[in-house]
């Protein structure tokens, strides 16, 4: 983990120095990083390059989950109430 955080720094520091435009692009910074010099940070912006924009996912789901409790509370019977 200090290995990462060490790291970390030194990309900070060396955007900070070098002339990356003020509001780059994650595809920016991952082809002006050399990937041999810091593989956990190319490897942290890979992962987040392939994670999903939205939460579209999560809220069908949730929506799915909503829908069968309303079904079963709307056929819910004498006998599954006792």
């Amino acid at each position: 983990m200090e290995k990462f955080h060490r790291e970390c720094q030194r990309w900070k520091f060396r955007c900070e120095q070098t002339q990356i435009p003020s509001t780059p692009t994650l595809e920016i910074m991952l082809l002006s990083l050399p990937e041999d010099l810091y593989p956990n940070v190319a490897m942290c912006f890979y992962l987040l390059l392939a994670m999903p924009v939205s939460t579209a996912s999560a809220e069908r789901l949730f929506r799915t989950i909503r829908r069968l409790k309303t079904y079963l509370r709307s056929t819910m019977t004498t006998e599954r109430m006792s």
